[in-house]
């Protein structure tokens, strides 16, 4: 047997080949070895098998200079030769699990780097010391030495180890701003302009978007490498730093301390995150003229979804929690929405994250100390009111739709709403001027449409929203009727003590509107509205009287009527770019269960008497009337390629069904259901029902819980509102 060229490992002792050091057998150092040779295997020898090709590196903040070593450089020399002497031609063993990593933590669709681009250092970053539970701690925990005096050490810093792989993931990251830097710049722009509820406010993101931008072509030139990776470390140096705004910070503090030269990862993550749901909802017309390549959109689709990917890999090794983070994690929750639906436990757990980073930044627990409107102004407290307000507006869309327990509970959280005001409004020398326009109830009473007022008005309708849930979802039923009228008032005086100017009316459709704002405003309401249909199906389940029951039936047609407006006005409502099964699946289906099912078991009730509707009535001939054009929405509402779209189809056969029976007269005395219609509305597969009528209204059979995730069809996405 000859032996090889070259076989010595860097501390001197002789390599065995990959098939005798994987399975822990002595080997010859021969080529091919012995125990190759006799079992016909491919003999092959890595370059340095389980030894470290890299040194940690540190880093040196005032120079701006990674430390090499000679030990590096004879590493890299060394790794050179091996590569050229050896006539394989496959890549080495080594080299290859290195770059099937990396492409696991980028995404399967991303390129894997080649072996000259893995030889990249780890470094050590020196920042102030950052606490083991990242932010907020409670008192309850042993964690909060503040009752011991202990005093922190200013003197003291953290010690950061970046290691290779997270250094490439930011250069990927930094390449593609680069090579995007334009269009990145002009989708941004588009998205404040259009945007109604930006959770990062436009006066923090614009300026450190223009920042980004500047500074990173100042920093890198063309070509420069060295340049680049010197870039990735300084971010990295200040993404590993809390940010040290306070609530009395001005704009520029908060900016200086995020863009420019401590531009964090945080921050550009916002920023490619935003672009990506920008491309998703902006129209093909409009994305034209913002990309300068004139490139169609949907050839970026994979691109940017792998970038975002990219960012979430990056940063779920961040030791810091803070409000850019929150904010990220809600923007990356909302582009998951459409990529990958409600029923993913990806998506499902990406809000459990988003919840947890919310904790620990301790929004759910800012105390302005007192009531007085001035102590709850400045642009930071202001913005983590924002923040808590979308993630507990979100948590109780999740937790109706799937009926699940909400994650964010209000029992542990201070529940001050957002004020009323925009963002150049909460600092100057005019803040006690613009807080002399709020009444009493926290409204602005200059009568202008505000982001803020969006937000104030859906977290104010969440906070009864929870409420409802709690008597739905929660197992201590004690007083429960005397609770759902409390509920029930309160969620009333919510709605009557808000402006007109986010309230619902007829006379909307005529007003020049833009339609972005009268789909919000037709949201509000359908809250409003649905919240009252559930306390009022709750107490039709306590109570089976006849009033509860025709109260229900009330409540469910004025949700399905509000619901049919948008077949009505739909060539208006298109411009929205939003699939309309978020509005009439979770709002309209459980609402039209309850009406024709009630019509289907009971239809002399209805041809003798009709149902009050707030001062007007609905008769049956209406009440079908209305069902027949819901069941026809079911057909178009989600879209040609929709992701809702074969629930909607299987949906639409059931109710026709239903409407067919009721229709025709089905008898009076008994209506029989097969199990193909059951299966939808609640019943096992395979089995019929037979629906008796009595005198006394029996209502067990009106509600099939259309709120219970095993009628989801795996598909189905119910979130998917416009950002826009």
């Amino acid at each position: 047997m000859s032996s090889p060229a070259v076989h010595l490992r860097r501390n001197g002792a002789p390599r065995s080949c990959e098939a005798c050091r994987k399975t822990k057998v002595k080997c010859d150092h021969s080529a091919p070895c012995n125990r190759c040779a006799t079992k016909g295997l491919e003999c092959v020898y890595a370059v340095a098998p389980a030894t470290p090709r890299f040194r940690v590196a540190r880093f040196d903040v005032s120079s701006g200079r990674v430390r090499t070593t000679r030990v590096r450089e004879r590493a890299r020399d060394q790794i050179e030769e091996d590569e050229t002497s050896r006539q394989e031609p496959h890549q080495p063993p080594a080299l290859q699990s290195v770059s099937i990593h990396l492409s696991v933590l980028t995404g399967a669709n991303s390129r894997p780097r080649s072996p000259r681009q893995t030889t990249l250092e780890d470094v050590q970053i020196t920042t102030p010391p950052v606490q083991p539970t990242s932010a907020f701690v409670s008192p309850g925990s042993y964690h909060d030495l503040s009752d011991l005096g202990a005093a922190t050490d200013s003197s003291n810093t953290t010690t950061h180890t970046i290691d290779r792989i997270h250094l490439d993931l930011g250069l990927q990251i930094i390449d593609f701003v680069l090579a995007h830097s334009t269009l990145l710049q002009n989708q941004l722009h588009y998205v404040y302009r259009v945007i109604r509820m930006p959770v990062v406010p436009p006066k923090v993101m614009l300026p450190a978007v223009d920042s980004l931008f500047t500074t990173i072509h100042n920093d890198i030139p063309p070509g420069d490498q060295d340049a680049k990776l010197r870039r990735v470390i300084r971010i990295f140096q200040s993404s590993y730093q809390p940010i040290r705004a306070t609530k009395h910070s001005t704009v520029d503090d908060i900016c200086r301390d995020i863009s420019g030269e401590n531009v964090r990862f945080e921050t550009i993550g916002n920023v490619l995150t935003m672009a990506g749901l920008c491309l998703i909802h902006i129209p093909a017309r409009d994305f034209a003229l913002l990309d300068p390549e004139r490139r169609n959109k949907q050839d970026l689709m994979q691109p940017f979804h792998s970038i975002t990917d990219t960012v979430n890999a990056l940063l779920s090794a961040s030791p810091v929690v803070n409000e850019l983070g929150v904010c990220l994690k809600y923007n990356q929750l909302l582009l998951a929405l459409y990529r990958f639906g409600d029923s993913s436990q990806r998506l499902y757990s990406s809000f459990m994250e988003l919840t947890a980073s919310m904790y620990a930044a301790g929004m759910h627990q800012d105390r302005a100390g007192n009531s007085d409107p001035a102590e709850c102004a400045g642009l930071m407290y202001q913005w983590r009111r924002r923040c808590f307000a979308s993630v507990y507006y979100m948590d109780k869309v999740i937790a109706t739709n799937l009926g699940r327990p909400p994650l964010v509970p209000r029992n542990y959280c201070v529940l001050d709403a957002p004020l009323d005001l925009d963002d150049d409004e909460l600092i100057g020398p005019g803040l006690d001027l613009n807080l002399q326009k709020l009444d009493r109830n926290g409204w602005n009473t200059d009568g202008r449409q505000r982001s803020t007022t969006y937000m104030r008005l859906q977290y104010l309708l969440a906070t009864a929203r929870e409420e409802a849930l709690e008597l739905h979802l929660g197992m201590n039923t004690c007083a429960a009727s005397a609770k759902a009228d409390a509920i029930l008032q309160r969620l009333h005086m919510i709605w009557e003590n808000c402006p007109k100017i986010v309230k619902y009316s007829s006379e909307i459709w005529q007003a020049g509107m833009c339609p972005h704002d009268i789909w919000f405003l037709v949201r509000f309401h359908l809250d409003y509205l649905y919240s009252i249909f559930l306390l009022r199906r709750f107490n039709a389940r306590q109570n089976h009287s006849s009033e509860s029951v025709s109260s229900l039936l009330s409540a469910a047609k004025n949700v399905l009527s509000i619901v049919l407006v948008f077949n009505e006005h739909r060539d208006i409502m298109r411009e929205v770019r939003s699939d309309f099964s978020c509005i009439f699946l979770p709002y309209g289906l459980p609402c039209a269960d309850v009406l024709a099912m009630e019509l289907l078991h009971r239809p002399e009730a209805f041809s003798r008497s009709s149902i009050y509707n707030g001062g007007s009535s609905s008769t049956r001939a209406e009440l079908i009337r209305e069902l027949t054009v819901f069941a026809s929405c079911l057909s178009w509402m989600s879209g040609k390629n929709g992701s809702s779209s074969k629930f909607s189809r299987e949906t639409q056969k059931r109710l026709t069904k239903v409407l067919d029976q009721i229709v025709d007269n089905a008898p009076s005395h008994s209506t029989t259901i097969t199990g193909s219609e059951l299966q939808g509305f609640g019943a096992e597969p395979g089995q019929g029902a037979v629906l008796p009528d009595t005198a006394a209204p029996n209502v067990g059979h009106l509600f099939f819980d259309w709120d219970t995730s095993v009628y989801w069809d795996s598909h189905l996405d119910f979130f998917s509102q416009s950002l826009m």
